[in-house]
């Protein structure tokens, strides 16, 4: 069952875990009886299922009304799940424009095969994508709506910093108009600093490593494979959630230039794996070529020398794209900041 609200959290710039209790403490929000209506619809026995699983009642205060409280937590939650699903259905379009370049507004905005649009054709001066009358935002990487934030600011840097180009793959959600564009400040020290890059240039053989999550059962896998005149970089966060048989992952790649010492290649991906695929992945590391095999990878970011006149990026901005991308990954942070 769809929610009568799920429209209106989808496309609201605030992440349903804020919004929801705003619409909740103002009875004349014009989504507070839909609201109160889907919290009246939720399952008893989902609810009650939902509520053990994930010791909800620990996070309760206790003024808090304990049934509003557990169906609010649940609504948030069944929310974020229900919004990426619909999401990923977006991103796996076939159509030659899906949402949000079938707008009127992005009519005349050029796409790749990838459904990527080059980030030259934007307005970037004010740290946004703004084009014509709207402002865009690149797509969420994790269920969190806010978790292109700062892969987003990494690549704005970027831009302004070298003058090159990327290509980015629009939330398609996000269509904005600059008055009504308010987007949340957040704090937080995501910064990658090099590498050992001198050490890299010795390698002969493949670098590799896995990082395990105790708390959530997650691992990510991280390779570096030396090939001719050029390392090639690989690294994905196993997925520990799943959303009626989609499976993502956070994954990136990355070619370093041995002759020039920047980078000539950067893009990063979900990775959607069904069921069945999310199980054999867990089999294999990333550099072993059975995870070639599964899976299929939606990108949200690309650059290439190629498409910029052989112009390449730092290795500073590198490891400032790597560690946005992966936020919240505190082993990713930490091999970066190391």
């Amino acid at each position: 069952m769809k929610f009568k609200t799920f429209d209106y959290f989808a496309f609201n710039m605030t992440d349903p875990l804020w919004e929801v209790y705003e619409v909740i403490d103002n009875k004349s929000h014009n989504q507070y009886n839909n609201l109160i209506s889907d919290l009246d619809s939720i399952d008893s026995s989902d609810l009650e299922k939902f509520v053990k699983e994930k010791h909800i009642d620990d996070f309760l205060n206790r003024q808090e009304n304990k049934d509003l409280g557990r169906r609010i937590h649940y609504m948030i939650y069944k929310l974020h799940k229900e919004i990426t699903k619909e999401r990923i259905r977006i991103l796996i379009d076939s159509m030659d424009r899906p949402e949000p370049y079938n707008s009127e507004n992005l009519l005349n905005i050029k796409l790749d095969k990838n459904h990527l649009a080059t980030t030259n054709q934007f307005n970037t001066n004010y740290s946004t994508f703004y084009y014509d009358k709207f402002v865009y935002e690149i797509c969420p990487i994790t269920v969190s709506s806010n978790s292109s934030h700062w892969i987003s600011q990494a690549i704005l840097m970027c831009i302004a910093n070298s003058g090159v180009i990327f290509k980015v793959r629009l939330d398609p959600f996000r269509e904005i108009r600059p008055e009504d564009y308010n987007p949340m400040m957040y704090k937080m020290l995501v910064h990658g600093t090099p590498l050992d890059w001198n050490k890299l240039l010795e390698l002969r053989n493949e670098d590799f490593g896995q990082w395990f999550n105790e708390r959530d059962n997650s691992f990510t896998d991280y390779v570096w494979t030396p090939k001719d005149d050029e390392i090639h970089f690989t690294c994905e966060e196993y997925p520990n959630f799943s959303y009626d048989g989609f499976n993502t992952s956070r994954y990136f790649h990355a070619i370093f230039n041995k002759k020039s010492g920047s980078i000539k290649h950067c893009d990063g991906a979900l990775r959607l794996y069904n069921d069945y695929e999310i199980s054999e992945r867990g089999n294999f590391h990333i550099r072993q070529p059975e995870v070639r095999k599964v899976g299929e990878r939606i990108k949200i970011f690309q650059f290439d020398s190629k498409e910029n006149l052989n112009k390449e990026i730092s290795q500073d901005d590198f490891s400032q794209l790597a560690v946005s991308f992966f936020v919240w990954n505190q082993d990713v942070l930490n091999y970066f900041n190391a």
